[in-house]
């Protein structure tokens, strides 16, 4: 049985915490709020600005899955670069530094690298980008660390591009085409538990994984699909190949998953989306 300590205890953390302890193991979580999953020891805390309480047990493995109070500098600064490496800095006088996984973000590659991998430099021009590389480095720096960097993440709980269908039936403009990159929330999870697993089986494991589909999309044909799903096709969502061959945007590609080291639940946009309009009432 290993321990295992969950900092982030959100939309991923929570459903991965579950997995390991399904599979019998001492899960340990820190969050901000004070109710957490039943069979986890619960750290409730704000590791930016409280004292920092940790579990007594060693940890064998290290999750850091953080998400900012706030969208600007600021927030992004005491998610990914504060609240990280007080943690490290805490357990590191507890004990040696176990692996760790930090959840990152393909907004590391920037706007303008066309079809980033695993293996493409990161060239960050917001500051998301930047802060996320800056804390990668840190951490990368005190011990062993899969930086996993998701590209974009839906879900049951994420239903922004459904909520754009419908504004665009009420008028509002389509947006200018562009190439986006998405993974399902389960893929995301699933993912994270098997990289945590190589770790734990004494595997050197890849330093930077890339989370994302097997089909980057235009903008425009996964809104046009989905309208389609849930209605009638909207005409102003039309694009042609020409126009595709010019469109901004990444379409990144993930090496670790194309080496068969996991294997998608949802390969693209249409077996995701297509689940939750199944389910929907």
């Amino acid at each position: 049985m290993a321990h295992i300590l969950i900092a982030g205890l959100g939309e991923l953390g929570t459903p991965l915490a579950q997995q390991w302890v399904l599979e019998g193991h001492q899960v340990s979580a820190i969050r901000r709020r004070s109710e957490g999953p039943q069979g986890i020891d619960l750290y409730s805390q704000d590791l930016v600005s409280d004292l920092i309480l940790l579990p007594p047990d060693q940890v064998d493995l290290l999750y850091i899955i953080m998400t900012p109070p706030s969208r600007d500098e600021a927030g992004y600064h005491a998610a990914f670069l504060t609240a990280p490496l007080r943690l490290l800095d805490a357990l590191a006088q507890q004990q040696p530094l176990p692996p760790v996984v930090f959840v990152s973000s393909t907004a590391v590659y920037g706007a303008d690298n066309a079809q980033p991998d695993e293996q493409s430099e990161p060239s960050p021009d917001a500051f998301n980008g930047r802060i996320l590389l800056a804390a990668e480095q840190e951490i990368s720096l005190r011990t062993l660390t899969t930086v996993v960097r998701f590209s974009g993440i839906y879900g049951p709980s994420r239903e922004r591009l459904l909520r754009q269908v419908e504004a665009l039936r009420q008028g509002q403009p389509a947006p200018p085409p562009q190439w986006t990159n998405r993974i399902h929330s389960k893929d995301c999870v699933a993912l994270l538990h098997h990289v945590g697993q190589g770790w734990l089986s004494g595997e050197m494991q890849w330093p930077v994984v890339i989370g994302t589909d097997a089909e980057p999309a235009l903008n425009l044909a996964v809104l046009d699909w989905i309208s389609k799903q849930t209605g009638a096709a909207l005409p102003a969502l039309a694009i042609t190949a020409a126009d595709a061959e010019q469109t901004s945007g990444k379409r990144i590609r993930s090496r670790f998953i194309e080496a068969g080291h996991y294997q998608l639940e949802y390969p693209n946009y249409r077996s995701g989306y297509g689940e939750m309009l199944t389910q929907s009432p």
